[in-house]
């Protein structure tokens, strides 16, 4: 593996982290809103991370 495939695996795996910490705080708050847009926030992190998963796959 290369520094280029590591930094981007290191980097996969920090927005995996983000995404954990984000559904946990999903699932505690009772706040309706915030609930919703942490929902859609997750949402979003979870198909940049299928992305780089993906391009991880493209990369010689």
């Amino acid at each position: 593996m290369n520094q280029q495939q590591q930094q981007l695996q290191q980097c996969i795996q920090d927005c995996q982290d983000t995404l954990n910490k984000l559904q946990s705080f999903t699932n505690k708050t009772q706040d309706v809103r915030l609930k919703s847009t942490l929902t859609e926030s997750v949402h979003h992190l979870d198909m940049c991370v299928r992305e780089c998963q993906f391009a991880t796959k493209q990369v010689p």
